[in-house]
């Protein structure tokens, strides 16, 4: 996918290719969809209960979240109201899409045989018919 072709939020800022989504990105973006309009405080305390986080650090990403166009920030209240800019599964399936382009060379039979933690790889034809059935039975 060319840059010019990438959805804001997968542009590279500084010259390096993007790679994914940092861990702590996305279990803040996890936070925000899970609760569909939030602010820092919250996610800092939901944060605080699984790990050790400060919340200068939580709300650090969460305007760079916002820089990169995967949080909008509604500045009208005294505490910054963060709400989704993307709907969590199109960036799961953006950053999938990046990973098999760039770790296995688009080789989608692997990441399939990999997500179905199946021992041995998915041919083509295999991944094909998996595809049309789900796209018969979920209508995807």
């Amino acid at each position: 996918m060319e840059e010019s072709n990438r959805p804001k939020w997968m542009r590279s800022t500084k010259g390096a290719p993007f790679t994914g989504i940092g861990s702590l990105e996305a279990a803040i973006l996890a936070v925000v969809w899970q609760h569909d309009q939030t602010t820092v405080r919250q996610v800092y305390e939901t944060l605080r209960e699984r790990r050790q986080i400060a919340y200068t650090t939580v709300m650090t990403v969460m305007n760079n979240l916002t820089k990169k166009h995967l949080l909008v920030q509604d500045k009208t209240r005294i505490a910054y109201v963060y709400t989704p800019a993307i709907p969590g599964r199109e960036v799961a399936q953006t950053v999938l899409e990046s990973v098999v382009d760039r770790l296995l060379t688009g080789q989608y039979n692997v990441a399939v045989s990999q997500l179905l933690k199946l021992d041995k790889e998915l041919t083509p034809e295999q991944t094909d018919e998996l595809r049309a059935w789900a796209r018969e039975r979920f209508g995807a």
